[in-house]
């Protein structure tokens, strides 16, 4: 079992073994990204130090725009060297970043850590029941809590659904109004300059998700959809359903980011289908899960444009959906080796300590590149260790 909430103190440990005096900084609480919610782990009575500050920016997606008063702030107010620790291994955001503060940059998937903190014990909720002895009402399931900023994509999802008639076929959550970014309409809207979207298409969909009632499968006399991603419910319509759609944070990026909401459909031994940045489902099979290419046709996560990707998993659900549900109920039987493949590996020692050596090794790899245990050649133009 991981303990999320000792992960920065634990990496500060390791840094002491390699480090004099290391600094770790991250945000509090999670989600945070301002400098207010900065905290910085370190031996105060050290001096006018140079060792180096490991800036941990791992909980959410780098931007450069966003985060652009957080770093100006660290620059401000703290002494390099710098070392940025994402969890972005493939990001022109990350690149952009380091070039602007001369950081340099180590990457690894901190969701896994989050997740098995936050789904240990799943086995002890009885309702959650094994494929072949669930019985299946819809086919698909779908979370999109959060529609604001760039996450207006699951509003453009909505839209597909409902012209391809797939409403009632699936459990959906969808807020028009996000407790974080107001009215979905407005939003969409900003997207025809963020996103450079087809105005044409950005009309129609306000017009369509205008036509819809509220789409809850829980909380249903909130205001508000609570974010909960973090936790698994509603349990009843999850094992009811065939196939879970899984809306990630990031979609519109040229990165690599993936969240705990991947690893949902894992932990409940579901099928799933992934809405997120191009390229992301490989970027999982990467860590060793497997996927379903042999049911559907996989090859959306390729697809470079995200309204043409999007309208290839809506494509898929459409194939599912011409299928009955006893037709869905033996292929959720059939992928029982893939299923259970992929829990056992999330829930294995060794995957968690995979990564943890992944950051560990990194972190040492970076530490003895720049030179961080004197001597090493300290530029105080950039505030910065010289590479070798």
């Amino acid at each position: 079992m991981y303990n999320i909430a000792q992960h920065y103190e634990n990496i500060y440990q390791y840094l002491k073994t390699i480090i004099a005096h290391p600094r770790v900084a991250y945000l509090h609480p999670f989600g945070s990204s301002q400098p207010e919610n900065l905290e910085i782990i370190r031996n105060d009575t050290i001096q006018n130090h140079k060792n180096p500050l490991f800036i941990f920016y791992d909980q959410e997606p780098l931007n450069f725009v966003y985060n652009k008063s957080l770093f100006d702030y660290i620059k401000q107010n703290t002494t390099g060297p710098y070392v940025l620790v994402s969890t972005e291994k493939h990001s022109t955001e990350k690149e952009r970043i380091c070039q602007e503060y001369n950081f340099a940059h180590v990457d690894y998937f901190f969701h896994i850590f989050a997740a098995a903190d936050w789904y240990r014990g799943s086995e002890y909720i009885l309702n959650i029941v094994p494929p072949s002895k669930r019985k299946l009402q819809k086919t698909y399931i779908t979370f999109n809590r959060l529609t604001g900023g760039e996450r207006i994509y699951r509003s453009l999802f909505i839209n597909e659904l409902y012209k391809n008639n797939l409403l009632e076929s699936g459990y959906i959550s969808y807020s028009k109004e996000c407790p974080d970014g107001g009215n979905f309409a407005d939003n969409l809207r900003l997207g025809i300059t963020d996103q450079k979207l087809n105005p044409n298409l950005v009309e129609e969909a306000i017009v369509n998700i205008n036509n819809i009632s509220n789409l809850r499968i829980d909380f249903t006399k909130d205001e508000y959809i609570p974010n909960q991603s973090m936790v698994l419910n509603p349990i009843k319509e999850l094992m009811e359903s065939f196939v879970f759609v899984v809306t990630e944070t990031c979609y519109w990026q040229d990165k690599t980011h993936l969240t705990e909401k991947i690893f949902k459909p894992i932990v409940l031994r579901m099928p799933f289908i992934l809405v997120g940045c191009v390229n992301n489902l490989a970027y999982l099979r990467e860590y060793g899960f497997k996927t379903f290419n042999e049911y559907w046709d996989e090859s959306y996560d390729s697809i470079a444009d995200p309204i043409l990707r999007m309208q290839a998993v809506t494509k898929i659900l459409q194939s599912l959906n011409n299928l009955d549900i006893d037709r869905l109920q033996a292929m959720l039987i059939d992928m029982k080796p893939i299923l259970e493949y992929n829990y056992q590996l999330f829930n294995s020692p060794e995957f968690i300590k995979r990564e943890w050596d992944h950051l560990t090794n990194s972190l040492t790899a970076v530490s003895k590149l720049y030179q961080f245990v004197p001597p090493y050649n300290f530029n105080p133009m950039l505030g910065q260790a010289i590479p070798l």
